[in-house]
């Protein structure tokens, strides 16, 4: 299994960040937001946001690092190829928090969730 995070899986160019969040889905839970959308390639893309509200310079390259390295590892958990935009939420969290996020998230793509009724 390739874990590495190529150039070709990330997203960069700032219409493809639009794209994801006008035609895409949203999950929330209190550490991360993830808008997700199907990407129609054979590789799953990753977009990063990460306001200055997180923290300094340090903090926010810090964050970054440890979200591109929960989506390595787990990208093989969703279902097909998506183009994925992590937020962070609120103060920065340890690695396990935004872990459980990503898992969370990746659990509700594989059940469908009941229609209320």
């Amino acid at each position: 299994m390739d874990e590495k995070l190529r150039r070709t899986q990330r997203l960069q160019i700032s219409l493809e960040f639009q794209q994801v969040f006008d035609k895409g889905k949203c999950f929330r839970s209190p550490a991360l937001r993830v808008h997700y959308r199907r990407s129609g390639r054979e590789l799953s893309r990753l977009g990063l946001v990460v306001s200055r509200r997180v923290g300094n310079a340090t903090v926010r390259t810090r964050v970054k690092r440890l979200l591109r390295e929960v989506f390595r590892r787990e990208k093989s958990r969703l279902p097909e190829p998506m183009d994925v935009v992590l937020v962070p939420q609120g103060a920065p969290r340890g690695h396990a928090e935004y872990l459980a996020a990503f898992v969370e998230f990746t659990g509700r793509l594989r059940v469908p969730v009941p229609a209320r009724s």
